[in-house]
């Protein structure tokens, strides 16, 4: 096996300052990555008794795949401070990102040695030859204003307008702006000059609403993709003709996909960093979701589904954080912790509202309005039986033969299965729940840190509750894969 693969980095920056308080700046960069990969079978005789017999035949693959990325960004940052009081800040870009692949692949098998590891000594008979390739760019257009006065009161507005290669013409550029306000109470006169407020060292309040996209979906979601192979050729006269089947239907109205994330809250210092403190609620509205809503189309249809802009989904949440930090004689320590709670939901799917035989309105697999992301769906469980007198007991009511459980092969310690509509009868179809999310509910952690005459110690610890996980493979088998030892 042979996998040389050539890479090149390169990147260049520049700052030029043509007045005073402006700074134009300019990155660039270009990668090339040149890779090869090879992989022959030899052919290998094994003798059993007295008799040779050859393992093969002896195979050939060979792919060449190159790939290059480039980018861009310049901007022009200006800052300047009007009568001691007036802090203004104001940036607008550019910026640039192209990447494009190529492939090809061959293989042959039936070498006359396994000394010739080289394509053209195979046999042509079941040579196989492919090709392949993408390109994708990104540009966007970008601007920020900052302002405070005597960095009490803050201002913060930012735009973008993106435009992505893997949207419609029409549809391939979308407006993304967001706003932010901070006011510093500790600034404010009724805090600075009240002597029963001294142990305030920062207090701010903050909010911020803005927008967000997404073009995350591959390179060409919106356009006809077609299938081509020998089972699509036909004959014109004599000859076979290359045919082309339609692989996907594509929608031609395809945009970005939009989030919309409004949050605030405050944070502080006070006695000098002896205790400090923040919180922040936060709610992220996702619409336009990119999605392949295949639930809901016949397989009479004969096509799949590309990625349409359809549903809604929701993150809301709080967000804390403590610390304190002391110095006592030449030891300093520090302690923070910090924790959230997040709720994950889906508002609708669009075109994948599909209403259920149970009566959940979803895709039937792991989408449903109502319920979070990455949600497990399936089966409640009893326990096991515990011996053949439970056995007969549970299937006199209950058949979950649809398990693959039947009266006849099942044994103590085998699971038992819940019917969940009460039919007396254990299938997907009306018997699955919502089991959990893969999402954490609420995650946590703290960190401690201490230092003394050039000594240090730092420890940090995290956690999360209200998820679920599944066990598979080793964790969920015991004799999983005959039994191997685990890595």
């Amino acid at each position: 096996m042979e996998k040389p693969t050539v890479r090149f980095n390169s990147a260049i920056q520049f700052d030029y300052q043509p007045i005073k308080n402006l700074i134009i700046s300019g990155t660039g960069a270009y990668n090339y990555t040149n890779a090869k990969d090879k992989r022959f079978r030899a052919t290998l005789p094994v003798k059993i008794e007295e008799t040779i017999n050859v393992l093969g035949p002896s195979r050939l693959e060979e792919e060449w795949k190159s790939t290059e990325y480039k980018s861009f960004q310049a901007t022009a940052n200006y800052f300047t401070t009007i009568n001691n009081a007036h802090n203004l800040d104001v940036l607008v870009g550019y910026s640039w990102e192209d990447e494009s692949q190529r492939s090809m692949n061959a293989s042959r098998d039936n070498f006359p040695s396994n000394t010739l590891p080289h394509l053209t000594a195979g046999s042509p008979d079941n040579q196989l030859n492919g090709s392949g390739g993408y390109d994708w760019v990104i540009q966007s257009f970008f601007g920020r204003l900052q302002y405070n006065y005597k960095e009490r009161y803050l201002v913060e507005a930012t735009m973008r307008y993106d435009g992505s290669s893997r949207f419609p013409v029409d549809q391939r550029y979308a407006f993304f702006p967001s706003a932010a306000l901070g006011w510093r109470l500790s600034e404010e006169k009724f805090i600075k000059e009240n002597e029963n407020l001294e142990f305030i060292n920062n207090l701010k309040l903050k909010a911020s609403i803005g927008l967000l996209g997404n073009n995350n979906i591959g390179n060409y979601a919106y356009q006809s993709v077609y299938n081509l192979g020998d089972k699509y050729n036909y004959p014109i006269g004599s000859n076979m003709a290359q045919g082309a089947r339609l692989k996907k239907y594509a929608d031609p109205n395809l945009k970005w996909e939009t989030t919309r994330t409004v949050d605030g809250g405050f944070e502080g210092i006070f006695w000098d960093g002896l205790l400090s403190a923040s919180a922040t609620y936060f709610y992220r509205y996702t619409y336009d979701v990119l999605y392949k809503p295949s639930a809901s189309v016949s397989s009479i249809f004969g096509l799949e589904l590309s990625e349409v802009n359809t549903g809604e989904l929701s993150n809301r949440g709080r967000e804390f954080e403590i610390g304190h930090q002391n110095k006592i004689g030449e030891f300093q320590y520090g302690i923070n912790a910090n924790s959230s709670i997040i709720k994950n939901k889906i508002h609708s799917l669009g075109l994948g509202d599909v209403e259920q035989a149970n009566g959940m309105v979803g895709n039937g697999s792991d989408l449903f309005v109502g319920y979070p992301m990455n949600m497990y769906y399936g089966y409640k469980t009893d326990g096991v039986f515990l011996d053949q007198a439970d056995i007969d007991a549970w299937f006199a009511h209950t058949d979950q033969s649809a398990m693959g459980s039947t009266y006849e092969n099942t044994k103590p310690g085998d699971i038992r299965y819940l019917d969940i509509d009460g039919d007396g009868f254990v299938d997907p179809t009306h018997d699955r729940v919502y089991l959990g999310s893969r999402i954490p509910k609420y995650t946590f952690g703290i960190s401690m840190n201490g230092a003394y005459k050039g000594f240090d110690l730092n420890i940090f610890l995290q956690g999360v509750a209200g998820v679920k996980g599944f066990l598979n493979n080793y964790a969920g088998f015991a004799l999983f894969s005959e039994g191997n030892i685990q890595r």
